[in-house]
């Protein structure tokens, strides 16, 4: 039996490579391609762009061979067609070289969605065969889960083997071999067992009527009721925003979107036996559960709008509004009809995924003319893009609009390239393609910003930045062995300001107590103040002689050419301040200083 069964393995081993040839030489393809990234040392990038189209490759060329038998065409004809496949997934490969990496994974996400789409709906298309549709998706579903089970189970048997003969035999196993031995079952062995099991008689499903138990179990006790649940939270927070008139969160979108996954997932579930006579109420929900969707989808729509309306579009959300509107159709369409065709959903969001990958209307453009788009409101708005031309703020421009205007910047620069700075200004789009390297100690974010923007005359604000950011005080004396006049003083104390200290003097005392608002230093003897010495006005020199940055930006202290010193006397003594070093931040409250070091100057005035 034994051998019996291994020969049975590999007779329908080799009947899927005979089946699905172009689809195993894609998984060949992707091992080799995933091989050569572990190996890979510099820019992984190229390697990926390989990687990627390959794996479209799995489904979209099973989508082709199942439909080809399904229409009863020539052998020819199907492998004809799975290499014009090929061709267009060349050409994802050609077209992604000029794609940043945010691109590639959004695009490559979106494909690899509507393929496995494909894979359910293309080989039923223009047939009336509803029941043959659900069991078709439901063994391809079952036998991917136990293609996931088998690989992972084969994976950790052949790793711990690896691991014993690592300590057993003292075999050096180096790291990567795991790494390796992962790819090789996750590309090679699991889509070849999966491909084993596809049906290749489709017409035959149509006949079948088993529906398993566990399935229903899970459907109707498990997902319906927690689906439920999540709708009823999603109606009472729509009653909640309708009592405060406030807007809806952001989050609304995650939760809406989960819960119309899982219900209509549990609608597909059981729509074997929404006819059955026990099982009427499934009917029902399979047209109010879109009903009461409804509402829930009005406010994602309104808090789609609302962040669009303030931040423009991006990918996120125009895929976020997209899913919304289509959800809403789904919705109506299934609440006014009553219709039971479940091939609606995975059509239709196939359509809507293919149709919004490329084109003027595609996510990548629209987003890119939004955001180009705002931000050239924003440069006019701040008097920095006059008539087409840039040029410098008449005034400062405030922090949100800074952290706006460096957002569109980083956005359209980082996931479109400069040349997307177009919609926004010729003359940006020029700027950013011609930057000079910045430094990458002075700006480790997005240089190509810092650039932009220092040369309109704004301060880049970091996307780790969420509030303005103060002004710094940063003084040293130059130069530092500049000789001090000490005619008319007795001593000279070299002190930390900021920190409280005593010098005594004949049968005096006098201790010095750092004032923080104002900045200055009180001093005192035996308890009782004699002079109170203000550092307001040296801040003051110092702060005329800053050199003027960009707008918004914040700025240090620059040395004025001399030394700054402050005095005063009090007491029968007069003391003199010079400093040696500054630091702080200047606030529009007032300067706040963390640490001055001076030569402090002490004697006695005239009787």
């Amino acid at each position: 039996m034994r051998f019996i069964s291994i020969r049975e393995a590999a007779g329908r081993a080799r009947e899927s490579a005979q089946r699905f040839p172009l689809v195993l030489a894609g998984a060949a393809v992707a091992i080799v391609t995933a091989q050569l990234l572990v190996d890979a040392s510099g820019d992984e990038t190229p390697l990926v762009r390989v990687l990627l189209p390959a794996l479209l490759a799995l489904s979209l060329l099973t989508a082709i061979q199942t439909t080809g038998e399904r229409a009863h065409r020539p052998r020819s004809q199907t492998l004809a067609a799975g290499g014009l496949a090929m061709l267009m997934l060349a050409g994802f490969w050609y077209f992604s070289r000029d794609w940043s990496e945010t691109l590639l994974y959004t695009r490559f996400a979106q494909l690899a969605v509507a393929f496995h789409l494909l894979v359910a709906v293309l080989p039923f298309t223009g047939t009336p065969a509803n029941r043959a549709f659900w069991q078709y998706n439901r063994l391809l579903f079952l036998r991917f889960l136990i293609a996931a089970l088998f690989a992972a189970v084969l994976f950790g048997g052949l790793a711990i083997a690896l691991v014993a003969i690592d300590n057993l035999f003292g075999v050096n196993i180096d790291d990567e071999m795991y790494v390796r031995l992962w790819i090789v079952i996750a590309l090679g062995f699991h889509p070849w067992f999966f491909l084993s099991g596809v049906p290749g008689n489709l017409e035959a499903l149509e006949e079948r009527t088993d529906y398993p138990g566990g399935l229903k179990v899970f459907a109707q006790f498990i997902l319906i009721p927690v689906v439920t649940v999540y709708l009823l939270i999603l109606t009472a927070y729509l009653v909640r925003i309708l009592v405060t008139r406030t807007w809806p969160s952001g989050w609304i979108g995650w939760l809406v979107s989960s819960v119309s996954a899982a219900g209509t997932l549990a609608l597909l579930l059981v729509h074997p036996i929404r006819e059955r006579a026990d099982s009427r109420w499934v009917d029902a929900y399979g047209r109010w559960f879109f009903v009461a969707l409804l509402p829930s989808i009005a406010m994602l729509l309104m808090a789609i709008w609302q962040r669009v309306e303030q931040y423009g579009l991006t990918e996120r959300r125009y895929f976020l509004a997209v899913l919304a509107l289509w959800l809403a159709a789904v919705a109506l369409y299934y609440a006014i009809t009553a219709s039971r065709n479940i091939r609606v959903i995975p059509v239709t969001l196939a359509i809507v995924a293919l149709l919004t990958f490329a084109g003027p209307w595609s996510a990548y453009a629209v987003s890119q003319r939004s955001q180009g788009h705002r931000l050239r409101d924003l440069l006019e708005r701040n008097e920095i893009l006059v008539e087409g031309r840039l040029q410098r703020p008449r005034a400062d421009v405030t922090f949100e609009d800074r952290r706006e205007i460096s957002a569109a910047v980083r956005y359209l620069v980082d996931t479109h390239g400069p040349a997307s700075l177009r919609h926004a200004s010729a003359e940006l789009r020029e700027t950013a393609e011609n930057a000079p390297p910045v430094n990458p100690a002075m700006s480790v974010d997005d240089p190509i910003g810092h650039a932009v923007l220092d040369r309109i005359g704004i301060a880049y604000v970091s996307r780790y930045e969420s509030q303005p950011q103060p002004a710094y005080i940063n003084y040293q004396a130059v130069p530092y062995n500049v000789p001090i006049e000490i005619d008319g003083f007795t001593v000279l104390v070299r002190a930390y300001l900021t920190q409280a200290f005593v010098v005594p003097l004949g049968q005096d005392t006098l201790a010095f107590d750092w004032v923080a608002s104002p900045p200055g230093v009180d001093v005192r003897v035996r308890g009782a103040q004699i002079m109170a010495i203000s550092l307001t006005d040296v801040l003051a020199e110092a702060r005329a002689a800053m050199r003027p940055g960009p707008s918004g930006a914040p700025r240090g202290l620059e040395p004025p050419g001399r030394r700054l010193i402050a005095e005063a006397d009090g007491g029968g003594y007069r003391v003199r301040i010079t400093l040696l070093s500054l630091s702080g931040q200047d606030p529009p409250g007032g300067p706040v200083i963390q640490h001055a070091e001076a030569d402090v100057l002490i004697g006695r005035t005239p009787r």
